[in-house]
């Protein structure tokens, strides 16, 4: 389902990820893309995981791209490899061409840590903000969710999920007292691993409701 590609960046980082492109894909055209940051180590097998549990089927199905990248060097996307996300996405802009101009960000637990972290960085380059589960890692971050006011804001976490839960409740409220859209579903029965949020269906219906 996912190609895998690697690119080497200014710094000389080399950079793998995960690619999902419809199977008519062309070049030419513009295609909604969701940038997917994976959870855990944000390794190769949690890319592969994220995009077979959650991302790849509905993408290919609805027409999407996904990009999923790798922690390079396992250097996390909250640890410093946030930085390179702006490069990333201009250097493969160049074959693959968002809608809008924007990306639709999304992430599962670090990938969603990672997720608030590359979105409060540079907002302008996204359209929407998923996270499941995710929040601000550190009081820097969560001093700067008014970055965030402009997009819509998606969080699921499983009622389970000890220490997640109150993290994010307080993440939703703080966004909804700025005058953001933020949105947060405690999903009953769950753990950290949102069982029923897989194969990915519900999850693209709220990308393409915030998809214009």
């Amino acid at each position: 389902m996912a190609i895998y590609q690697t690119m080497t960046l200014r710094s000389g980082t080399i950079l793998e990820y995960g690619l999902v492109v419809p199977a008519d894909f062309d070049p030419a055209k513009r295609y909604p893309i969701l940038l997917a940051l994976p959870p855990g180590p944000q390794t190769k097998e949690m890319v592969q995981w994220g995009l077979e549990n959650y991302w790849a089927q509905e993408a290919l199905r609805r027409g999407w791209i996904v990009l999923s990248p790798v922690a390079p060097a396992g250097v996390l996307f909250f640890q410093g490899a946030e930085g390179i996300i702006p490069e990333f996405l201009s250097r493969t802009a160049t074959l693959l061409k968002p809608e809008g101009g924007k990306y639709h960000l999304a992430g599962v637990s670090n990938g969603g840590i990672s997720a608030f972290r590359v979105a409060l960085n540079q907002p302008e380059l996204f359209s929407s903000l998923m996270v499941l589960p995710g929040f601000p890692q550190n009081d820097n971050d969560f001093e700067r969710l008014n970055n965030l006011t402009g997009l819509p804001v998606v969080m699921f976490v499983g009622e389970n999920d000890d220490g997640w839960v109150q993290r994010m409740e307080a993440t939703a409220e703080r966004l909804t007292e700025l005058g953001g859209q933020a949105e947060l579903e405690i999903v009953p029965g769950e753990n950290h691993v949102i069982q029923s949020l897989s194969g990915g269906v519900r999850l693209f219906d709220l990308l393409e409701s915030f998809h214009h």
